[in-house]
């Protein structure tokens, strides 16, 4: 939709085409319905992290920004860097969007199921399902990635690319949920717990996070535990053992809580401190009430205050997969960048063939990295196409 907006506002004449019965489905899930537009923030991308910084180095989080205000759109930017809309619903974003499309003179065609792609001597002709043929002097594919179940797009929409010569990377779940080997904890489904999540394959440790984890029947989830999961898919990929470590201390000292990707360094352990606490409540009748939550007390060692410490600061847990696609926030791999040029987001193969998007081999974190990406993509192609 952006690029279609910004082709369209450039001068040139678009048409865009749409698999499923109406645009922006997968928009309205962003965000938890919120549509996290961006991050004021460091960048934090993977796949190809220096083509998305050589992007955003031409059309910026603050050029992103004004063009979303120039179509209308009021933003709220929460105090972590978090860029939404204010009215804080994406229903929002995609009807403001829809209205400029619609302004702007765009032909929309929903229902398209676009099969084939051809390039001829000044033109492309793409073909849908029913045959249906439709030429243009420029193409831009911004076909999305897997992640999302229906939500996401095929395998096929990459083939398009790879039938013209373009390289696929290998595509897996990113931001996505992991499948652990709870012990201890898993008869706790349910229960949240403020926490500091590293990933371990052996002795080296790969990556950190901090936030809230949730207990599953299937192991752990919450965006701290979702920011793993690229690493742990490339340890398992690679036949390596991977673990989480599970970090509890912040649930007693609210003072070390933080809400982010954090370096891969070792934290200071609070087990000293809480083996004192634990050993001074040892007076009580029922020692762990009001120290440990209520649905944990069951489980945790009791024998002595320094195996319950360790087991609330080091409890490493075996990691035995990541949850498929359809329960991915994003997909990491996608067309080789290297086959592109991040100025214009042209294909250096054939003139005239554009990428935007999620198609690419770039993939952020939570927190507006993704969205954002694929607006400043959109915008460059758009721009580049109709110049």
């Amino acid at each position: 939709m952006a690029a279609a907006l910004t082709a369209a506002e450039s001068g040139a004449r678009v048409t865009l085409l749409e698999r499923r019965p109406t645009l922006g489905k997968k928009l309205l899930a962003t965000g938890n319905g919120r549509c996290n537009l961006a991050n004021r923030g460091d960048p934090a991308y993977f796949g190809d992290p220096v083509f998305a910084d050589r992007v955003l180095s031409v059309c910026p989080t603050a050029a992103v920004l004004r063009r979303l205000g120039r179509w209308g759109l009021r933003l709220y930017t929460d105090p972590e860097g978090r860029v939404y809309p204010a009215t804080l619903q994406a229903s929002t974003v995609l009807s403001l969007l829809a209205a400029r499309l619609r302004e702007a003179g765009v032909s929309i065609r929903t229902g398209t199921d676009i099969t084939r792609i051809d390039q001829g001597p000044h033109d492309w002709t793409v073909t849908d399902a029913q045959g249906a043929c439709l030429r243009a002097e420029r193409l831009i594919l911004a076909t999305g990635g897997l992640a999302g179940g229906a939500l996401g797009n095929r395998r096929s929409d990459y083939a398009l690319s790879e039938r013209l010569g373009h390289r696929v990377t290998p595509l897996f779940a990113g931001l996505a949920p992991l499948e652990v080997t709870l012990g201890p904890l898993k008869r706790l489904s349910g229960l949240r717990l403020p926490a500091r999540v590293s990933l371990y394959t052996g002795s080296q440790l790969r990556a950190c996070a901090a936030g809230e984890v949730l207990l599953t029947d299937y192991g752990l989830s919450g965006i701290c535990v979702m920011q793993l999961a690229r690493d742990a898919n490339a340890l398992l990929a690679a036949g390596k053992p991977a673990q989480v470590a599970l970090d509890l201390s912040p649930v007693f000292f609210p003072e070390t809580r933080a809400w982010r990707r954090l370096p891969p360094v070792p934290a200071d352990s609070y087990a000293r401190t809480l083996t004192l606490l634990v050993d001074r409540a040892r007076r009580f009748s029922q020692p762990l009430t009001g120290l440990v939550p209520d649905a944990l007390i069951p489980h945790c060692p009791a024998e002595s205050p320094e195996r319950l410490a360790r087991f609330l600061t080091e409890l490493r847990l075996p990691v035995t997969g990541v949850r498929p696609m359809a329960q991915a926030q994003i997909t990491c791999g996608g067309i080789d960048t290297a086959q592109v040029a991040p100025d214009t987001l042209s294909s250096t193969l054939f003139p005239g063939l554009l990428f935007a998007g999620e198609t690419l081999n770039v993939d952020g974190d939570c927190g507006g990295y993704n969205l954002q990406f694929a607006f400043a993509t959109g915008l460059i192609a758009g721009h580049a196409a109709a110049s």
